[in-house]
């Protein structure tokens, strides 16, 4: 099991190219491309999706709590806890046939910032060490069928010890003065609150597989 704190945005698009330039002066971004399959519920809470050839379970444990880091950046704060299981096959039946109708394939280009301990110190002198935990950045651009987004993210992962503390200092100062475009809680959720907005999206199953009534 994988503890995280992470606070999270989405956006319309087009994504701001001011944006997407601010990001990459923030350190040494890896960018990749694929497409994550989604199984939203109607608890936001709970986020299951298939990526990598894994089934991957993530439950939030606590939150949202809302904070603001700097004068640009206000969201919630969410606490997740994430399992992954290897799946039998490299690519489940799901890609290709879903009667339910509740799979949602979402395509991802991410701009992915990672920041272990050892490389912390470039960041503050003021991050816990003992025991320390992963800050990391992302920013990326979705899309959904017909419809497009992009999302940014920062998150502390590691001992849920260290959760609050190294997000509450890393934060801010990825989010300073500098950040050009503001971030508002409005817009901060995780991604099952995302889809769920979706129109093409559903969290009940299709009506012709249904049982009608007992």
């Amino acid at each position: 099991m994988i503890h995280t704190l992470e606070v999270r945005w989405f956006g319309t698009p087009p994504l701001p190219p001011a944006l997407h330039e601010w990001f990459q002066t923030l350190g040494e971004v890896q960018t990749t491309s694929q497409t994550h399959l989604y199984l939203p519920a109607e608890d936001p809470a709970l986020n299951v999706k298939v990526r990598d050839g894994q089934l991957q379970i993530k439950r939030q444990l606590g939150g949202p709590f809302r904070k603001a880091f700097g004068t640009q950046a206000d969201g919630h704060c969410e606490q997740w806890g994430k399992w992954s299981f290897d799946l039998a096959a490299e690519r489940s039946v799901l890609w290709d046939d879903d009667p339910s109708n509740l799979w949602v394939a979402v395509q991802k280009t991410r701009h992915q910032l990672k920041i272990p301990a050892a490389d912390q110190p470039s960041l503050t002198d003021a991050l816990p060490t003992t025991p320390p935990a992963l800050v990391a950045a992302e920013l990326t651009t979705l899309q959904v069928q017909d419809t497009s987004a992009w999302t940014f993210c920062v998150e502390a992962e590691g001992p849920v010890e260290s959760l609050v503390e190294t997000l509450l200092t890393a934060a801010p100062q990825l989010l300073n003065d500098t950040l050009p475009f503001s971030l508002s809680p409005d817009e901060s959720y995780g991604y099952v609150r995302w889809l769920q907005q979706l129109p093409t999206v559903h969290t009940r199953p299709a009506s012709e597989i249904q049982i009608p009534s007992l």
